[in-house]
């Protein structure tokens, strides 16, 4: 029905509402026609609890401006809008009774909108007596204008009205945005792979079936590797001339599917092609290259990536495993000085052949610092080779299809051939790098090996959306509990505490997904760059904050299925398993967003040092221009809903959080510093305060991927549906840190309570849309395997 459709007609009002037993003694306000005709706009709004004060005083003056409305409808009406008083429960039951009757025999479908519902309403009501000139163009466009207002103009509100007035919706109604065309975008540059991916892994050789015997489970994620191998994707990041397509994006996209099945695939295959296939690609030189590269692609070599100790991890500068040269034979000897020196939980220690060990190279007696050579740790009969010892690490909370293990190294001896040599070599019995400085040089091999933190974040985000997509599903066929008595009970998503739980997570999956998509374009046209700097401090900060969010995701959905999420079979034990060691694996979180924060840092510091006195004037102009702007009393107070959906708001809002917290952290380690303590002991004191400004960048960082992402989507219906994603992804980013905006006084109060209702109002919208927005993932339904997330 359209709006052109209405024309100006005389009705004559004559109506007498029956009200509940319980109400006569002090009856509610009269409903008449014209207050039917706004009737469905209200209910809607207020089940949304979405009324901001701005809005109030905007449906004020409009209600006011309606002139078929008498005054005794205005003063009904605009009882119904006091946020401080409510309509009453009795009041909604009322309203919804009337609503229910008066359109039990009239034809209403979701093409039509709550306008000209509650016009059909207000015409059965209406009788042929006594004609009232009422309903004209302007009357609608007026009736319209406040629909806008109240932000229910989206299907999804229309549909959940009409659902709860028990009237349903068109079966073959079709999503004006459909699944496939979102998919479509996601996949992008890697369509092809992706695709190969999901046909390959819906094979029925791949089928996932939980596995109890570990040994069996091994046996499998192993048989598993080598057929990705005879696909030949183990080999896409190395040149063709070894089988592959020098082609590391799609590397890193294999990986990221492969977050979708089984996640101790996911991370063997890291292992063998990226971890211990990367240090010898990019460590190596070409006699490296051509002894091993073709093999290990193909998995008839595996490997391993010995670089972690039980005494060190993250600390990697401090391995105690010593690479001895001996000039008399030209060898190295690999040896593990103390028990707790060993290699610890080394993917693939138990099928491996050969090993990338890592640690301090001694040449002459002189240390050169950390770094690699490969160390054959088993015969062609799967012996271990003299002087190698390797124990099994046993059960893990997750990840058991993986042979972690440990392994020792009694003076085991190598040819110094085995030094990858690409960043340090041994010349007439001389070392020589063409990096000057152990530091400089170490950080170089380390930046060599980011795909791994790359991948490890991918696989994060792959985990959350199969998480989501579980619960959602499940939120839409799941039924608790009636809304009104003696009615069907309600599915799970129309409960407004479900949406809040599901919606801006998928949100940040999203947002996630737009951010790691232009990480890997990044990280792929870096490689032959030599400052990586920027690239390395992105992967650190994601990783860091795509494994957290996958944890809670995770979680989040599990909670979301009750007792259903607790059973196996249903995949979020597997998932939360699985998942939980992402976040110290590959580096620990708190350790990387402090090298996040500590590269913001040296940023500061090397503009201010090479820019000077002009640096100094442009720093304090900004921060005069923040003062004056974004801290006016206006801006800190503006609730209305055009600035609250305005992008600007949102870029400026994280980008003030990051300034203000580098500013700050700044100036505390300057004052420490100039009472004399050590820059490290500074460091130490300021520490929760630098990740707290870690996780701003990262933040920041992911919402301008996200609206370059949805800004250069070319098809409006699509365009817009990314775009309430990413205000739902920006504004509930800024709700979780209100705290932060209150006690900096970026904003006040009344904008804080104001963004939590336009999240409600956000996730409302977008209820309708959520089997779309997870479907969109381009999961494969066989990977989707829990009952519960079945029709």
């Amino acid at each position: 029905m359209k709006a052109q459709s209405f024309k100006p007609k005389f009705i004559r009002i004559r109506y007498i509402p029956k009200y509940p037993a319980t109400m006569t003694t002090n009856p509610p306000p009269k409903i008449t026609p014209g207050v039917m005709s706004l009737l469905p706009l209200f209910y809607v709004g207020w089940s949304d609890s979405v009324l901001s004060p701005s809005e109030m005083d905007l449906i004020h003056e409009k209600i006011r401006k309606l002139e078929f409305l008498t005054d005794e409808e205005r003063e009904t009406l605009v009882s119904w809008t006091d946020p401080q008083h409510p309509p009453s429960r009795e009041i909604f039951k009322l309203w919804l009774s009337e609503m229910k009757r008066l359109t039990s025999h009239q034809t209403l479908d979701d093409k039509m909108s709550l306008v000209e519902i509650g016009i059909e309403m207000a015409r059965v009501m209406a009788s042929k007596e006594d004609e009232h000139e009422w309903l004209s163009h302007e009357t609608i466009e007026a009736l319209r204008d406040i629909e806008s207002t109240l932000g229910v103009t989206d299907t999804g509100s229309l549909r959940a009205f009409l659902s709860r007035i028990n009237r349903k919706v068109s079966p073959d109604r079709v999503d004006i945005v459909q699944p496939e065309k979102i998919t479509e975008l996601l996949d992008g540059q890697y369509r092809d792979t992706r695709n190969r991916m999901r046909r390959l892994l819906t094979d029925p050789v791949f089928k996932l079936e939980y596995e109890h015997d570990k040994e069996e489970y091994r046996r499998k994620i192993l048989n598993w590797v080598k057929l990705m191998a005879d696909q030949g994707l183990g080999s896409y990041a190395y040149p063709e001339e070894f089988g592959g397509k020098n082609d590391p994006g799609r590397h890193i996209t294999v990986f990221e599917m492969l977050g979708y099945h089984d996640l101790s695939l996911a991370v063997k295959f890291g292992v063998q092609f990226g971890l211990f296939g990367s240090a010898i690609y990019y460590l190596g030189t070409e006699n490296h290259h051509e002894k091993y590269l073709s093999k290990l692609g193909s998995g008839e070599l595996l490997g391993c990536f010995a670089m972690t100790e039980t005494d060190h991890g993250s600390n990697v500068k401090g391995l105690e495993t010593t690479l001895t040269y001996d000039a008399t034979d030209k060898t190295i000897t690999v040896n593990t000085p103390h028990l707790n020196a060993g290699k610890e939980y080394i993917g693939n220690a138990l099928h491996s052949t050969h090993a990338v060990v890592f640690g301090q190279l001694l040449v002459n007696g002189e240390e050169h610092g950390i770094h690699a050579v490969i160390v054959r740790i088993r015969n062609d009969r799967h012996e271990l080779m003299k002087g190698v010892r390797v124990e099994d690490n046993g059960y893990k909370m997750g990840l058991n299809g993986i042979d972690n293990g440990k392994i020792w190294f009694d003076n085991v001896s190598v040819s110094s051939e085995a030094l990858l040599d690409r960043y340090g070599t041994i010349e007439d019995n001389q070392y020589k790098s063409p990096i000057e400085g152990d530091d400089r040089r170490f950080f170089t091999m380390l930046s060599a090996l980011v795909a791994g933190r790359v991948s490890v974040a991918w696989a994060g985000v792959s985990a959350a959306k199969k998480a989501l997509t579980i619960a959602t599903r499940y939120a839409l066929r799941r039924r608790q509990f009636e809304a009104v008595p003696g009615e069907e009970e309600s599915l799970l998503l129309d409960y407004p505490s479900h949406q809040r739980r599901l919606l801006p997570l998928i949100a940040r999956a999203y947002a996630y997904d737009a951010a790691m998509k232009e990480l890997t374009a990044e990280y792929a046209g870096s490689l032959d760059k030599e400052d990586r700097r920027e690239v390395e401090s992105r992967a650190a900060g994601l990783k860091a904050m795509t494994s957290w969010n996958a944890t809670r995701t995770i979680q989040e959905c599990r909670e979301a299925c009750g007792g259903k999420g607790y059973l196996a079979e249903n995949q979020f034990a597997d998932l939360k398993a699985d998942t939980d060691i992402f976040t110290t694996f590959e580096g620990d979180n708190v350790v990387l967003l402090q090298l996040v924060a500590k590269g913001l840092l040296s940023d500061m510091r090397k503009q201010f040092h090479d820019e000077g006195f002009i640096t100094v004037l442009r720093y304090l102009a900004k921060n005069i221009t923040i003062r004056l702007t974004d801290m006016n009393p206006v801006n800190t107070r503006r609730t209305d809903a055009s600035h609250l959906l305005d992008p600007d708001l949102y870029i400026e809002a994280f980008r003030y959080r990051e300034y203000k917290l580098l500013n700050s952290v700044a100036q505390r380690m300057r004052n420490y510093i100039g009472k004399g303590l050590h820059p490290s002991e500074a460091f130490l004191r300021c520490q929760n305060h630098l990740i707290t400004l870690a996780k701003a960048h990262v933040d920041k960082l992911v919402l301008k991927s996200f609206y370059k992402f949805y800004t250069n989507i070319n098809e409006g219906q699509l365009r817009d549906l990314m775009k309430q994603v990413y205000q739902l992804y920006a504004l509930s980013t800024i709700e979780e840190h209100k705290g932060w905006y209150l006690e900096s006084e970026y904003m006040q109060p009344s904008k804080t309570k104001a963004i939590r209702r336009m999240v409600t109002k956000l996730c409302s919208q977008l209820r309708d849309r959520a089997e779309t927005l997870v479907s969109g993932f381009g999961i494969p339904e066989e990977l989707v395997a829990a009952p519960i997330a079945r029709n």
